[in-house]
């Protein structure tokens, strides 16, 4: 079985529902948006960024709260949420809330906040890109039933990730490491790295090519979201065993134009 990783000029990460069921967030009625805000700034300067809080309900008030917090991906590219100022790359200290940290929203109003950001003059770190969440949770619970019928108290929080970039000029970089085939599953195993200093977000595309039969076979395609020094552990099914042949494995990472795509080979038999 061999791997081979190349690239050349054609082949060179919400609105976050911690408590998600579509049931209870018809009953309460909260909706954040967008799920994501950007902020380009550089050192000492300030900007805002706008946020829309609706209460969808018409029976129930709303008593929102604000807070901040710290979040990054795993190998698998799931959230991972921490305490403010807990990541290296946070900018939870530099962001603020003119309105305060607390909102009430009657039956089907809808206010826009902003959310400031102000960059230090100075920064310690030399990273490009900080991050934080923007928490929004309701304060007073609703009744309701969950989807057994049974009573419960609802409410809700969601989170909007924020991300800052300097003024450094950007490198988008994505590099396969390593290629892998679990033949007990029928799983192709892709391991890679975001070695640029910017956020990358693209779709995984893959096919695998029967060469004994000619036969090509279009597998799923999958979006990922990486930051910085993100390393990915990414499984792609076959779809359904393979017949006996020699293969190849072809798997493309599209993250931009035709100049940004990073591809790698696996070859194998079956018997």
């Amino acid at each position: 079985m061999e791997y081979k990783r190349f690239t050349s000029s054609l082949l060179a990460a919400i609105s976050l529902l911690l408590f998600s069921a579509s049931v209870l967030h018809a009953q309460v009625g909260l909706s954040v948006s967008p799920p994501r805000v950007y902020y380009t700034l550089g050192e000492g300067e300030s900007g805002s960024q706008k946020v829309l809080v609706s209460n969808l309900s018409k029976e129930h008030m709303l008593n929102l709260s604000f807070t901040f917090g710290d979040w990054k991906y795993d190998d698998r590219g799931n959230n991972l949420m921490f305490p403010p100022d807990t990541l290296e790359n946070s900018c939870v200290s530099w962001l603020s809330l003119p309105i305060g940290t607390y909102m009430n929203l009657e039956p089907g109003e809808s206010r826009e906040i902003d959310v400031m950001m102000t960059v230090p003059a100075i920064l310690q770190q030399a990273d490009n890109v900080q991050t934080a969440m923007l928490y929004v949770t309701q304060m007073n619970p609703v009744d309701g039933v969950d989807a057994q019928g049974a009573a419960i108290r609802i409410n809700v929080r969601q989170g909007i990730k924020i991300y800052r970039k300097g003024l450094q000029p950007e490198t988008k970089q994505l590099e396969i490491v390593n290629m892998t085939l679990d033949r007990e599953r029928d799983i192709i195993g892709l391991e890679f790295i975001n070695s640029g200093n910017i956020w990358v977000n693209g779709t995984l595309k893959a096919t695998l090519f029967n060469r004994t039969t000619g036969r090509e076979t279009s597998l799923d395609e999958t979006v990922f979201y990486t930051m910085p020094g993100d390393h990915r552990q990414m499984d792609i099914p076959l779809k359904e065993k393979p017949g006996k042949g020699d293969y190849t494995a072809t798997v493309i990472l599209d993250y931009g134009d035709d100049s940004t795509l990073e591809a790698a080979e696996l070859e194998f038999g079956y018997e």
